[in-house]
């Protein structure tokens, strides 16, 4: 779980290394691909942080309604461009006419951002409550 949460983190290094080059088609269409990954790996760790094996797939609603599924509340930006995330995983790669929207890209940036302070701090207190069940647990057995 730990290790796509860096793994979202270099998509969104490469995004934040090519937004200076926003609206060059090269750079729209590499922060396109690179900011649909950082979302898809941010919420398969969230999936998998709630104890499933996330699916293989690329699809951003599928993977937003496991999620909520679990109990994770996602931030309406999340479902709002989920289609468009979707899109821009295959056509970023393969279509040469990728529609790319500088508004929609904003919107993935704050899905991305929030769900993973988000998982971050739930991660932190999961580990924090381990560590005082097993210091309370030394103390009985001790």
């Amino acid at each position: 779980m730990k290790s796509l949460i860096k793994y979202a983190d270099w998509d969104m290094y490469v995004c934040k290394k090519i937004e200076p080059d926003l609206p060059d088609e090269g750079a729209a269409r590499a922060v396109a691909y690179h900011i649909q990954q950082a979302v898809e790996k941010i919420l398969k760790a969230y999936i998998s942080f709630y104890g499933e094996n996330p699916p293989y797939k690329h699809d951003i609603s599928q993977l937003c309604d496991i999620a909520e599924r679990l109990g994770v509340v996602l931030p309406s930006e999340a479902k709002e461009i989920a289609d468009t995330l979707t899109l821009w995983e295959s056509k970023a790669r393969y279509d040469p006419y990728v529609s790319f929207s500088l508004l929609k890209y904003e919107k993935a940036k704050v899905a991305y951002e929030t769900l993973r302070k988000n998982l971050v701090i739930e991660v932190s207190e999961a580990e924090e409550a381990t560590k005082t069940e097993d210091s309370e647990t030394c103390r009985k057995d001790g």
